[in-house]
Parts: C-alpha cells; sequence; structure tokens
C-alpha cells in the first residue's frame, strides 16, 4: 500500500460513513413518498461529486438515468418531458465535444511520436479546454433540471447530491 493510498483511506471511509447515515433516511422518505423502492446503490450513484457535471452519454443511458431519477424524485410527467429535453441536447453536445477531444487526442499522439514539443503543448491545451465544455455543458444541464424540481425535490435531491 503507497503513502497515497494510507492518507486517502481514512478519508474515504470518513465520508462513506457520513454518506450511509445520511442515505437511510432519504431512501426511506423517498420510498413512502412514491410507494417504490429506491436502492441504496442510487442514492449512492447521487451523491458522488462528479454526478453535478456528468450527463448520460448516450440517448440509452439517458432514458435510463430519466428514469432512475424519476424512482428517486417522483417526477411529473410535465417535469420528465423537460427532463428529456434537457439530457437530450446535453447529449448532442456531448457527442459533438467527444468527437473533438478524440481528434485533439490523436494530434497529441502524432506530436508525441514526432517530437514536436509545440504540437504537444497545442494538442494539450485542445484537450483541456474541452475538458472545461465536457464539464460546463454536464453542470449547465444539471443546473437546467435543477431548476425545473419543486423545493421538495430539489431539497431531496441536495441532501443526497451535495452532502456526501
Amino acid at each position: 500500500m503507497n503513502r497515497r493510498e494510507m492518507l486517502t483511506l481514512p478519508a474515504v471511509a470518513l465520508v462513506a460513513r457520513e454518506g450511509f447515515a445520511q442515505v437511510a433516511p432519504i431512501a426511506q422518505s423517498s420510498s413512502q413518498s412514491t410507494g417504490q423502492h429506491v436502492s441504496h446503490k442510487v442514492l449512492l450513484k447521487y451523491s458522488r461529486p462528479k454526478a453535478i457535471s456528468k450527463v448520460p452519454k448516450t440517448e440509452a443511458k439517458a432514458t435510463k438515468y430519466l428514469n432512475s431519477l424519476n424512482t428517486l424524485l417522483a417526477l411529473t410527467p410535465s417535469q420528465q418531458q423537460q427532463a428529456a429535453t434537457i439530457f437530450t441536447a446535453a447529449v448532442t453536445a456531448h457527442s459533438a465535444i467527444r468527437s473533438n477531444m478524440k481528434a485533439a487526442r490523436q494530434s497529441l499522439t502524432t506530436a508525441i511520436q514526432n517530437n514536436d514539443s509545440g504540437g504537444i503543448g497545442q494538442a494539450s491545451m485542445a484537450i483541456g479546454s474541452l475538458t472545461a465544455q465536457l464539464t460546463a455543458a454536464g453542470a449547465n444541464a444539471n443546473a437546467a433540471f435543477f431548476q425545473v424540481l419543486t423545493t421538495d425535490q430539489r431539497n431531496r435531491l441536495s441532501l443526497t447530491r451535495f452532502k456526501s
């Protein structure tokens, strides 16, 4: 076990303990209010810090994501339609950015093979910019979705997402 792992394990254990302590009441209240069972796995998925800027990569994954959000938050049909529109637009934006990312990574590989320090710098900057665009697109989609929710749903999602 290296030093980094030795330092991060206690922090991970502490965060996990606090996360589990907060997830149990949420799972009980959501399953009681919606009449459906919300698994701890779904709740833990949305409590990860990366969940704020992530959106599904494909339409099939977007449908699965919306179904799990519906289970967690008991979305109305109007909210489901708005969420589908928001996440479909995000999936489209992500696919365009990812194709540019693939080209930038290929140019980085070429620059490395040719020992082109200028090309390496340029490709690295392009990859960094595209990564920032991916993060911003995901965060904007989740922000738009957050505005669609009712106060109760926002509180439930905030407890699940932001207090990990």
